[in-house]
């Protein structure tokens, strides 16, 4: 089976944490991959930082830490370091976060950006898929390829 590295964004984190959000049945299928089944999931460390934030806001401290604590069990910390914010700052990207995004993933070799916001990394040359595009497009492919049906 084909495994890839795959760069997960700040929105299908919070998916996959919050209850209710888009996609988050597929997103869960996607981190089980990554937990075993030989894709190499990545965030940015400020992802964390944001699914932190915005968790704690929704509903409390331990829920917030428990929640990034699971992330970083299944998913490797992509790092941000200077060389990425000037790539960032040097990149066509309108929004800066996202260029951070974007080269984090580019730096680290990733092959698909996963996100709901395609649009975003329209410019990157790490193709952007959706989460449930991921699972149909490529891993069902990849399965149907090895003799699996879904």
């Amino acid at each position: 089976m084909t495994t890839h590295r795959i760069l997960l964004d700040t929105n299908v984190l919070l998916d996959a944490v919050t209850p209710g959000r888009p996609e988050q049945r597929e997103i869960h299928r996607l981190l089980a991959r990554c937990n075993g089944e030989g894709d190499r999931g990545i965030a940015c460390g400020l992802s964390f930082k944001d699914v932190y934030y915005v968790t704690r806001k929704r509903f409390d401290e331990p829920t917030a830490r428990q929640a990034v604590e699971w992330l970083t069990k299944l998913l490797v910390i992509g790092p941000i370091s200077a060389e990425e914010c000037l790539d960032a700052l040097g990149s066509n990207e309108p929004d800066f976060e996202d260029g951070l995004i974007r080269s984090c993933a580019e730096l680290n070799d990733c092959d698909f950006i996963i996100s709901r916001d395609k649009d975003a990394f329209a410019g990157s040359t790490v193709r952007c898929v959706t989460a449930r595009e991921y699972l149909t497009q490529v891993v069902q492919k990849d399965e149907r390829r090895m003799g699996f049906e879904w």
